[in-house]
């Protein structure tokens, strides 16, 4: 995986982008609370049927489970293809039982060529920016 590590190398280069630091189990809990807040906030909206804001807040949900793993591990990450990278190398290198394909469905790189499926990231950027919203207004 020659593209994951040369990514690595490039977010290890810019503490805005990836800091390797000492394993942080606090900070990892943190982010497992934030998580944990972000899934009721999810919930609640899907009660309301506001599934775009959902799905944003579903994705972020997340994605600080990611960081927590991060954190465990001893990074610290600022960017989303950063810390897809992390969690690939971590992966790769047998430091972490995850299904790699989760993982590659947030990717915002292209290291798997042969996804047909959008990733997250896609669709949440769809259900962000796009027009179309899945609110169902009561009257």
């Amino acid at each position: 995986m020659p593209q994951i590590d040369e990514h690595l190398k490039w977010c290890l280069k810019d503490p805005k982008r990836l800091i390797k630091t000492k394993p942080d189990s606090d900070l990892a809990q943190k982010h497992v609370k934030k998580s944990e807040y972000n899934y009721g906030v999810v919930q609640t909206l899907e009660r309301l049927k506001v599934y775009d804001w959902a799905f944003n807040v579903g994705f972020y949900a997340i994605y600080h489970c990611f960081l927590a793993i991060l954190a465990k591990y001893g990074y610290e990450s600022r960017n989303q293809a950063c810390t897809i990278t992390v969690l690939l190398t971590l992966i790769n290198d047998n430091k972490l039982d995850l299904d790699k394909d989760l993982v590659t469905q947030f990717d915002t790189l292209d290291v798997e060529k042969n996804i047909t499926n959008p990733t997250v990231r896609e669709s949440r950027e769809l259900s962000t920016y796009g027009v179309h919203s899945t609110l169902i207004y009561s009257s």
